[in-house]
C-alpha cells in the first residue's frame, strides 16, 4: 500500500508508528488495486532507495554511515508527498518497465541532492524496508493484501538494477564508512551481446529440445513453458518444470522441460545449477515432474459424480419407458416420467415460438441471445488476458501489449459488455411484472382477495425462484468444484484450479444462497472482492434481491394499491410514482458512490466493483423500468380499456414517431458505448486499467456518466422494446423474433454459468502460448467459447434444468382430477417463463412445460 512507502527506509526502533502512521493515514486516501499494489511498491520502494540513475552504471563515491541515513530519514519523509507522486506519470511508468520516464523520475526525486543519497549502499536497509512493508501495511490501511508482497517485491528489485541504481550489488564503492556496506563490484548487467549462453545439458533429443522452452527468454526473466502436452505424447519422454531466479535477475520465473524419461528432478536441477553455479549456489532452482499427472478425485467428487449419473439414468430410463410402455395419460407416474423424458424436453426446447399477435414478445428471445452473445465476446478478451497474465505474469503488465488493445476504438465493444447486464435486468422486471399480472388477474377472478390469500401468493412468488434456479446452479458450481480438477493437467491447470476450490470452499453458500454481492466483504480501499465460487453470478443475486424486495411492491401498488383502500382508486399513480422515487433514489445513489468511493472506469469498465458495481440499489433502474413496461404490456393484453389504448396507439400514432424512438434509443445505446475508448486512448504508455492518472476523461466526466449511465441503458431499452412488440418496427420484430433464437434464448441461463468456468479449463489445459492481440484470434475464441458454452448448456438442460423444473410443477402442481377442472398454477415468474398462454408470443410449449429462469450476468 502507498502509505506504507514512506518507513521503507526508515529503522524499525527509529520509527514512533503510533504518531508516524496517523500522519500517513491523513496524507494517503488513494485507492488502488492490485496492479497499484505493485505498482506503489515499485514506484516509491525505488523511489526511497534510489539516489541516483541516468542511463549508465553509476558509482556513490562517499556513502554516508548506517546512524546518517537513520538519522537522515525523518527529514527526507517529510520532504515529499506520497499521494501526490501516486500520480506522476514517470514514476508510474516504473510498473511497465525501466523507461526513460521511470528512470528520470528517481533521478528526479532522490538524486545528489536527496538526504539519503548513497544510503542504498547498506544491504540491512533494504531487508528492514520490507519488513516494514509487512508490518506497517495492516496498520496504515486496513484491509492490504499481503500477499501482493512477494509478487512485488522481484519487480521492485529487477527495477533498481534496470536502471543502474548503487546497490550493494550495483556501483557502490570499494570502501565503505561503515561496516554495514557489502562492497560488490558493479553489476555487469546481463550477458553481453553476442556472448555465448550456457543451456542445461539434459541429454535431449531434437524433438524434446523443440518441444522445450528457450532457456534464453528465462535469462531475460520471462517465463517460458515450451509445448507440454505434445511433450507427453512422444515416447521416452516427459515434461517436467522448474522455478529458478536466473543469474542478473530478480524475478523468480518458470521453464518447461521436454526431457528423457529416466531424468530425475535432482539431475535435471543439477543440471541448471551447472550453467552458472555461483548464482544458483545461492539461489536453488526446483524442479516439478508431476505437473502434468491428474489430480485423483476426492470423497466430494466421487459423491457429485455418483450424482450425475444417477441424474443420467433417470433421464434414460424415463425416455425408455415413454418409448417402449404405453402409459396413461393422467396418472402420476406419467407426468412423473415425462419430467425426465428426453424426447418431450427436446420438443419443449426445439418448440417454435407463436408470431403474429396484437402483443408480440418474440423479439425478446433475439434481444436475449444477442446480449448473451456479447457477454461471451467481453469475457473472451477478458479471460485470455487473465490466464495469460497467470501464465506470463512479466508480459501482463508491458504497457505495448496492453496499448494494442486497448487505445483502440474497438475496446469499447469488448467493454461495453457490461452493458448486457443491464439488458437482462429490463428483461427481468419486464417479464416479471407481465407474468405476476396475469396470475394476479386470475387469482382475482378464482376468489376474492384475502390476506392470506397474498401471503400465499407471494411466500409461493419467492419460494418457486429458489427452487427453479437451485438445481442447475448447483450442478455447475460443483461440478466444477469437485470434477473439473480432475479432468486435465498442465503447469497452469493446478495453479488455477487449486485457487478454484479454495474459493468454493470458502463461499459456495455465498453463491448459492444469492448473497455474493454482499459476501464476501470488499476491500475499502479499491472496492475488490475476493472470488467466489462460479465468477458473474454476483447478477443472479442482485436480480433476486431486486425480485424479492423491488418488484412485489411496484406489482402490488399497481393492482392493489399496495392494500390500502385509499389508493386503491389511484393504484396506478401510485405504482408510477414509486417507481419514479425508486429510480431517483438509485440515481443519486450512484452519484454518491461514485464521489464518495472515487468510482472510475477502471478494470474495463467495472469501476470500484464492490460498492458500486454489484449493488442492487445502483443497478436497479433498468429493472423498474422494465417493471413498468411489463405492467403496461398486460393492461394492453388483459383490460378492455387497455386493449383499446393499444389499439389506438397503432392507429393513431404515425410510422415516422415509431421510427423517431428507435433512431433516439438507438443513438443513446451507442453514446454510452462507443466513448469509452476515449477513456483508455491516451498519451501516456500506462493505459489507465487500475489507475486514473492518464485517463482521457475528466472526474466530471466520469461522475456524469457513472451516475446516469445504467438509467439511459434502461430508457433506451424501454424506448426500443416498446414499438418493437407492438409491431410498429416490423423488420427489427423480423430478425429478433426469428425462430433460431427461441431455442438459444432458453438455454441462456446454463450458457451463463458454464462460460465463466468453460474457457478457464480450455485456456489452462492448452498449451500456454503468449497472447498477443488480434482481432481474427480474439474473435475465434470467442466462437470456440460461445459454440463450447451452448452446446455444455444444452446437456445441462437435458439433463437438469429441463427435468428438475418439471419436477418442481409436479410436485407443486396437483394433476387435475377432471378435463374441466382449472388448473391452478402458483407463479414462477422468472423472466423467461415460458408456456403456452404465458407471454403473448414469446414461445409455443405444451401444457406441462416448464418455467424458464433469467439469464445471469
Amino acid at each position: 500500500r502507498s502509505a506504507c512507502v514512506y518507513a521503507l527506509v526508515g529503522d524499525q526502533r527509529s520509527i514512533r508508528r503510533e504518531g508516524k502512521c496517523r500522519r500517513l493515514e491523513m496524507m494517503t486516501k488513494s485507492r488502488s488495486s492490485f496492479m497499484m499494489a505493485i505498482l506503489s511498491a515499485a514506484a516509491l520502494y525505488v523511489l526511497l532507495l534510489a539516489v541516483h540513475a541516468r542511463g549508465e552504471n553509476v558509482v556513490v563515491e562517499n556513502v554516508p554511515s548506517l546512524e546518517q541515513c537513520k538519522g537522515a530519514f525523518e527529514k527526507f519523509l517529510m520532504s515529499i508527498n506520497v499521494a501526490d507522486q501516486m500520480s506522476n506519470p514517470d514514476l508510474l511508468a516504473c510498473v511497465g518497465g525501466a523507461s526513460e520516464g521511470c528512470c528520470r523520475a528517481i533521478h528526479s526525486f532522490v538524486g545528489e541532492g536527496s538526504p539519503i543519497y548513497g544510503c542504498s549502499c547498506h544491504k540491512e536497509l533494504h531487508s528492514e524496508a520490507w519488513d516494514m512493508v509487512y508490518e506497517l501495511a495492516p496498520i496504515v490501511a486496513p484491509g492490504s493484501n499481503l500477499a501482493y508482497i512477494p509478487v512485488a517485491r522481484p519487480i521492485v528489485m529487477q527495477r533498481i538494477k534496470e536502471c543502474n541504481v548503487p546497490t550493494p550489488e550495483n556501483g557502490c564503492p570499494a570502501e565503505a564508512n561503515s561496516a554495514n556496506v557489502v562492497i560488490l563490484e558493479a553489476d555487469p548487467a546481463s550477458a553481453a551481446q553476442g556472448s555465448s549462453i550456457v543451456i542445461p545439458n539434459l541429454n535431449r533429443t531434437s524433438a524434446m529440445m523443440e518441444y522445450s522452452a528457450a532457456y534464453e527468454r528465462t535469462l531475460e526473466g520471462f517465463d517460458e513453458y515450451g509445448w507440454y502436452n505434445p511433450c507427453t505424447k512422444l515416447e521416452g519422454a516427459k515434461y517436467c518444470l522448474a522455478s529458478l531466479q536466473a543469474p542478473n535477475n530478480y524475478m523468480q520465473v518458470r521453464y518447461g522441460m521436454c526431457v528423457p524419461e529416466s531424468s530425475t528432478e535432482e539431475a535435471i536441477a543439477e543440471a541448471i545449477k551447472d550453467t552458472a553455479p555461483e548464482h544458483y549456489e545461492k539461489h536453488e532452482p526446483k524442479v516439478d515432474c508431476s505437473v502434468m499427472e491428474k489430480e485423483p478425485l476426492d470423497v466430494g467428487g466421487i459423491v457429485t459424480a455418483s450424482v450425475f449419473a444417477l441424474i443420467s439414468i433417470l433421464v434414460v430410463s424415463a425416455t425408455l419407458v415413454k418409448l417402449l410402455v404405453p402409459l396413461k395419460d393422467d396418472h402420476a407416474f406419467t407426468r412423473l416420467v415425462d419430467c425426465f423424458d428426453f424426447c418431450k424436453n427436446w420438443h419443449q426446447l426445439m418448440a417454435k415460438p407463436a408470431s403474429g399477435r396484437e402483443l408480440d414478445l418474440t423479439a425478446l428471445n433475439g434481444l436475449r441471445a444477442v446480449s448473451m452473445f456479447w457477454v461471451i465476446l467481453g469475457h473472451t478478451l477478458s479471460y485470455i488476458i487473465w490466464i495469460g497474465g497467470i501464465a506470463y505474469p512479466a508480459r501482463l503488465i508491458t504497457p505495448n501489449n496492453m496499448n494494442m488493445v486497448l487505445k483502440n476504438w474497438f475496446i469499447s465493444i469488448y467493454a461495453g459488455g457490461f452493458f448486457a447486464v443491464d439488458t437482462f435486468f429490463f428483461l427481468s422486471g419486464l417479464l416479471v411484472a407481465f407474468i405476476a399480472s396475469r396470475e394476479i388477474a386470475k387469482a382475482k377472478w378464482r376468489r376474492p382477495v384475502t390476506a392470506r390469500s397474498e401471503m400465499f401468493f407471494w411466500a409461493a412468488y419467492v419460494v418457486n425462484r429458489f427452487l427453479r434456479l437451485l438445481p442447475t446452479f448447483a450442478a455447475v458450481l460443483f461440478f466444477f468444484w469437485k470434477i473439473a480438477p480432475s479432468l486435465s493437467s498442465s503447469p497452469i491447470w493446478k495453479l488455477n484450479w487449486d485457487q478454484h476450490s479454495k474459493d468454493c470452499s470458502k463461499y459456495w453458500w455465498s453463491d448459492l444462497f444469492f448473497l455474493n454481492n454482499f459476501f464476501p466483504v470488499g476491500n475499502p480501499a479499491d472496492g475488490l472482492a475476493p472470488t467466489t465460487c462460479v465468477g458473474g453470478t454476483w447478477y443472479l443475486a442482485v436480480d433476486m434481491q431486486l425480485y424479492i424486495f423491488v418488484a412485489p411492491v411496484i406489482i402490488a401498488a399497481w393492482h392493489h394499491g399496495l392494500y390500502l383502500k385509499p389508493l386503491l382508486r389511484f393504484r396506478k399513480a401510485v405504482s408510477t410514482g414509486a417507481s419514479c422515487t425508486m429510480i431517483v433514489l438509485s440515481i443519486g445513489l450512484a452519484a454518491y458512490t461514485t464521489i464518495k468511493r472515487d468510482v472510475w472506469l477502471q478494470y474495463f469498465g467495472e469501476g470500484n466493483f464492490y460498492y458500486y458495481y454489484v449493488k442492487p440499489w445502483i443497478r436497479a433502474p433498468p429493472y423498474i423500468l422494465g417493471l413498468l413496461l411489463g405492467l403496461v404490456f398486460h393492461d394492453f393484453t388483459n383490460e378492455e380499456v387497455g386493449k383499446k389504448r393499444l389499439a389506438h396507439l397503432k392507429k393513431n400514432i404515425p410510422s415516422w414517431v415509431w421510427v423517431s424512438l428507435f433512431g433516439l434509443s438507438l443513438s443513446i445505446l451507442c453514446l454510452l458505448v462507443f466513448p469509452i475508448s476515449t477513456y483508455y486512448d491516451t498519451d501516456h504508455e500506462i493505459p489507465p486499467i487500475t489507475t486514473t492518472h492518464s485517463a482521457g476523461w475528466d472526474r466530471d466526466a466520469v461522475i456524469v456518466y457513472n451516475t446516469f449511465k445504467f438509467f439511459a441503458w434502461g430508457l433506451a431499452l424501454f424506448l426500443l422494446v416498446l414499438p418493437t412488440c407492438l409491431g410498429r418496427l416490423s423488420l427489427v420484430t423480423e430478425i429478433l423474433g426469428g425462430h433460431i433464437w427461441a431455442p438459444l434464448a432458453k438455454l441462456t441461463y446454463g450458457a451463463y454459468l458454464i462460460h465463466m468456468l468453460y474457457p478457464q479449463a480450455l485456456l489452462t489445459s492448452t498449451d500456454a502460448t503468449t497472447f498477443y492481440y488480434h482481432t481474427s484470434h480474439t474473435l475465434g475464441m470467442w466462437l470456440v467459447f460461445t459454440v463450447g458454452s451452448y452446446f455444455f448448456a444444452f446437456v445441462l438442460y437435458m439433463v437438469v434444468e429441463a427435468p428438475f423444473g418439471a419436477l418442481q410443477k409436479f410436485m407443486m402442481q396437483p394433476a387435475a382430477r377432471s378435463s374441466k377442472r382449472l388448473k391452478r398454477k402458483l407463479t414462477d415468474v422468472q423472466p423467461h417463463i415460458q408456456d403456452e398462454r404465458v407471454i403473448s408470443g414469446l414461445s409455443h410449449r405444451s401444457e406441462g412445460a416448464t418455467p424458464r429462469p433469467n439469464v445471469p450476468l
